[in-house]
């Protein structure tokens, strides 16, 4: 508090910041955002609308939901506070399957099923035969 010194020999700082799409200041969401690849979570009845500034993923696995095919897409996966799908983390203790574990080795079984999977070999970059600018 201003005025209040306090001593301390360490600090941790937890806070996190809101989820904004529009105001964010990562160069691949505002990239993805802008070009349309992604969109923000929005809630809607008859009398309301509220944009909750969280990405759009599909609550099994993370698949980010790219607007422009109306789906999951295969390969952008994303979890976390700054999701629509999430899971609270408060007091989550090893061996208790709570629901932020279950929801991270969702995440991390998609991750490995599209980057092993049948699809994945079509999108494997090709190594070069020999290093690249090593010319001689």
């Amino acid at each position: 508090m201003p005025g209040h010194p306090v001593h301390a020999t360490a600090l941790i700082e937890a806070y996190l910041p809101g989820p904004d799409l529009d105001r964010t200041t990562d160069p691949l969401l505002r990239h993805l955002r802008h070009g349309g690849a992604l969109f923000e979570e929005v809630i809607a009845d008859t009398a309301h609308t509220h944009r909750s500034g969280r990405l759009t993923v599909t609550p099994d696995g993370g698949h980010v939901v790219d607007p422009g095919v109306g789906c999951p897409h295969p390969r952008r996966i994303t979890l976390g506070a700054p999701t629509n799908s999430r899971a609270l983390a408060a007091f989550a203790r090893p061996r208790t399957n709570a629901p932020a574990f279950r929801q991270n080795d969702a995440g991390a079984r998609a991750l490995l099923t599209t980057l092993t999977g049948p699809a994945a070999a079509g999108h494997r970059p090709e190594r070069p035969a020999a290093p690249v600018g090593l010319g001689g």
